[in-house]
């Protein structure tokens, strides 16, 4: 799988632009000597006829100076988000509170119901709720746009 799949843009077609910006890359690689000139003129053939990224991509792949580009291009990774550390941090507290009293209480009284349940599953519950939206809707839909930022921004919109 070649590094533009993961963005699914082999279907993207190609216009005289690209072909153009291709073959320098092509013209750069006889320099560099990474190619020969029957080979550049054969690449620069499929190069001229090729359709859509993933047709040019044959000629060029095996290039360093294409995956340069190509790994360029690659978006990060998207973490959590602050405000979710900050959730699990901000509902650690009272927990932390709540069983640190059941504690003390326990050692100092003796056996005593398990009363910080009724602080711990609500809030462990919608900690839960929020983080699996986060992962399940919003993150989704943040790739989705990150991904459309970077295909209008290669294709210059």
């Amino acid at each position: 799988m070649s590094s533009l799949e993961r963005f699914g843009d082999r279907e993207t077609r190609l216009g005289n632009a690209e072909r153009s910006a291709l073959t320098e890359i092509l013209r750069s690689a006889v320099d560099q000597g990474y190619i020969d000139l029957d080979e550049y003129e054969k690449r620069v053939d499929v190069l001229m006829t090729a359709k859509t990224v993933g047709d040019a991509e044959a000629v060029l792949t095996d290039l360093p100076a294409y995956q340069k580009i190509v790994d360029a291009q690659e978006p990060e990774k998207l973490g959590s988000p602050d405000w979710v550390k900050w959730l699990w941090f901000g509902i650690s507290i009272p927990i932390g509170i709540n069983l640190g009293i059941w504690l003390i209480l326990l050692f100092t009284v003796g056996p005593v119901y398990f009363w910080p349940v009724w602080v711990v599953v609500p809030l462990v519950v919608v900690a839960l709720c929020l983080t699996g939206a986060e992962r399940t809707i919003m993150r989704p839909a943040e790739e989705r746009k990150r991904r459309e930022r970077m295909r209008r921004k290669r294709n210059g919109r």
